[in-house]
């Protein structure tokens, strides 16, 4: 039975994800995976929520860390017509040498290793990938972070996406606690 995280909010791709829930809940699934390459996903799902970026943007950073062992790694903007690079950084919890294992999972295509870590975050925490770049966003928002600094780090060229993602739910929040 999956541990649910969020609902899903109507029309949108949102399920109102906590982030520090999220990293909780990811990090103890860093701890206790083991079978195939779940630990694998669930790295993946956590450099994305630590990073607010896409999913194959983590894949890609993953793969780099594998590669390296860099925990700073410029990544290629999905989304972007021109070589646009972001910073990525790889949460301390993702020790290189756990992750063995995920060595031949990287020999497998982006939207292939994209498609699993979306089963296994339906699966597992009730939510999709996407939903934790809306968490990553909102947080850093209700940090006090500048919308421009949000949209720098996560590679948007709009700000207009970045309020997108955030005012409907503080708007919900503000209605919610009115007195």
């Amino acid at each position: 039975m999956p541990r649910k995280l969020g609902e899903k909010q109507p029309g949108s791709w949102d399920y109102n994800v906590d982030y520090e829930k999220a990293y909780r809940e990811l990090t103890k699934l860093l701890q206790v995976e083991s079978k195939g390459f779940t630990k694998c996903y669930a790295a993946i799902a956590l450099i994305a929520l630590r990073n607010g970026s896409r999913i194959g943007e983590a894949i890609e950073a993953f793969k780099e860390f594998l590669r390296t062992s860099k925990v700073r790694i410029y990544v290629r903007v999905e989304k972007h017509k021109k070589d646009d690079y972001r910073l990525m950084v790889i949460p301390k919890e993702i020790v290189e040498e756990d992750f063995s294992m995920c060595r031949e999972l990287m020999n497998k295509s982006k939207d292939h290793i994209r498609a699993n870590v979306n089963k296994y975050l339906h699966r597992r925490l009730g939510i999709n990938a996407h939903s934790l770049r809306y968490a990553f966003i909102t947080h850093m928002l209700r940090k006090g972070v500048s919308p421009s600094i949000i949209a720098a780090i996560t590679g948007h060229k709009n700000l207009n996406m970045i309020l997108k993602y955030t005012e409907r739910k503080e708007a919900e929040k503000v209605l919610e606690e009115f007195s």
